[in-house]
């Protein structure tokens, strides 16, 4: 996995974790991200620094020491965040009712 492509969903579970702080499920996935981050791409530190209206930035820091920001298109980071998640009960009602 790329490092753009593991920044970026590290980025949409952390939307998802903090709106939904009992979601065991997101944090879990959030941390998966943050360990490919750190054990793969051998990142020592990461944090959303700025979010905009279009943009959401993301600064990263290397075991090496170099660092960089980044940005993300912010409605596609917060796609998960916005849709919602039903379980199989939930589709087929859902499905029933159309």
């Amino acid at each position: 996995m790329s490092l753009m492509d593991a920044l970026f969903y590290w980025l949409q579970m952390k939307l998802v974790s903090d709106s939904r702080p009992d979601d065991e499920a997101a944090r879990d996935t959030a941390a998966f991200f943050a360990q490919i981050l750190s054990e793969d791409h051998e990142l020592t530190s990461f944090e959303v620094v700025k979010a905009e209206d279009a943009k959401i930035h993301v600064a990263y820091r290397k075991a090496d020491g170099t660092g960089r920001t980044v940005w993300f298109d912010r409605e596609a980071a917060e796609q998960l965040f916005r849709t919602p998640v039903l379980s199989r009960e939930e589709k087929a009602l859902k499905e029933q009712e159309s």
